[in-house]
């Protein structure tokens, strides 16, 4: 009987943020243990919060045998690999003068603004091992700054956001960005005239999300998917490279997915120059679809494996953002909620917080706009690229995605 730990570690300090001024300091420091058996092509699961012994989950397993869940599939095993992608965590105590020093500036130079939520340190420990051989750890500390910012004079719930995540934060280059940022907030200017404009996002979720649904291996194989039986055909721009990427530089996750598999280079590649060249899989639908296996188990430390979504990342094809553009005015997407892709790659969403933006810096705040496009058109003719975020003090590993797209005062 072969047996499978997997164990997370995470501690956080939050520092919570009301009207500008620090509410509250909170602590956690928390252990997730799983622990999985396979017996006769069948699994066993158990899982904890806290550290139980694992001869006391390893016999909760071992009963679990008995619901005859299959599992079929040989295991990950015979690797060591131990990473570590910050050896020099924020401390509770940085955090908090950080986070008081941030404040008061705020409340000094911005007090037509009020700022609220957290700023937050997150170390964490993952471990992986099994009978087979496999010995796996991600350790890793981010820093993330999420404050909603609110116009005193606005009868909004909110009108945008202060962000930042990564692994240090470095407070010239924060205040560079964030003073412009603030400042645009108070020079309104015009949506540029045209019917069609060019629009940056960074972090395009629903973008991510529906390519996502349309590149999962099951969806895929079984034809609900817009790409089904397009495999090797060109569908978009040849710039576009599209990667199952598992590094965590990008991800701020585990190098490895919840069956242990660990992918040459921490990428898959399913997108090749506009070319769809794969889609991602697990152990289960690799075998099932008779489809290359790519490493993208998901689900709970206490879950069985199964096939959910992927971590996709578009490569950086393009580098100058001013010259892609031409002298032609861009909008950047600062807040945009309630938007969405239909089941044919129809998209639109409305903007709430926009600026206007010359490819290095914003210039202004725009009214709210809606834009849309097709997902044919903004990764084909309409695509202008992925750029690489060199004046955008968000975070690391972001990047600026620009498309022409249809827009509607």
């Amino acid at each position: 009987m072969d047996k499978e730990f997997i164990t997370i570690r995470q501690k956080e300090t939050a520092v919570k943020v009301q009207n500008t001024r620090i509410n509250a300091v909170r602590t956690k420091d928390i252990v997730k243990k799983g622990v999985r058996v396979y017996k006769d092509g069948k699994i066993g699961i158990s899982g904890a919060v806290g550290d139980l012994p694992d001869d006391v989950l390893i016999e909760n397993a071992v009963k679990n045998l008995s619901t005859n869940i299959e599992y079929p599939y040989k295991l990950s095993g015979d690797r060591k690999d131990h990473r570590c992608y910050n050896e020099n965590p924020m401390t509770g105590e940085d955090l908090l003068k950080y986070s008081e020093d941030i404040l008061a500036v705020l409340r000094r130079d911005y007090p037509e603004f009020d700022f609220s939520e957290s700023i937050s340190t997150t170390e964490v420990q993952w471990n992986m091992k099994n009978t087979a051989g496999l010995d796996l750890e991600y350790r890793d500390a981010i820093i993330y700054l999420g404050l909603i910012l609110k116009e005193k004079k606005s009868a909004n719930l909110f009108d945008g956001f202060l962000m930042y995540f990564g692994r240090s934060l470095d407070m010239d280059k924060f205040w560079a960005f964030n003073r412009d940022y603030l400042a645009a907030y108070n020079n309104s200017v015009p949506l540029p005239e045209g019917d069609v404009l060019p629009v940056f996002t960074f972090q395009f979720n629903e973008l991510l999300g529906f390519l996502a649904n349309c590149l999962n291996g099951e969806r895929y194989a079984v034809g609900s998917s817009i790409f089904s039986g397009k495999l090797n055909e060109q569908l978009f721009n040849d710039k576009i490279v599209l990667k199952q990427n598992m590094d965590p530089i990008y991800t701020a996750e585990p190098f490895f997915d919840m069956e242990g598999t660990v992918l040459e280079n921490d990428s898959y590649t399913l997108i090749d120059k506009g070319r769809l060249t794969g889609v991602f899989t697990d152990k289960r639908s690799a075998d099932m679809y008779n489809l290359p296996h790519t490493g993208a188990a998901s689900g709970g430390y206490d879950d069985m494996p199964m096939l959910q979504g992927a971590p996709l990342r578009f490569d950086v094809d393009s580098e100058d953002i001013k010259k892609a553009l031409g002298g032609r005015p861009a909008l950047l997407v600062a807040v945009s909620s309630g938007g969405d892709f239909t089941a044919d790659g129809s998209f639109a969403a409305p903007v709430q917080v926009g600026f206007l933006f010359d490819g290095e810096r914003i210039n202004g705040k725009v009214p709210e706009f809606t834009m849309s496009s097709h997902l044919n058109k903004m990764l084909g003719e309409d695509y202008i690229g992925t750029f690489e975020n060199k004046h955008l003090y968000l975070g690391e590993g972001l990047t600026l995605q620009g498309f022409n797209m249809k827009i509607t005062k």
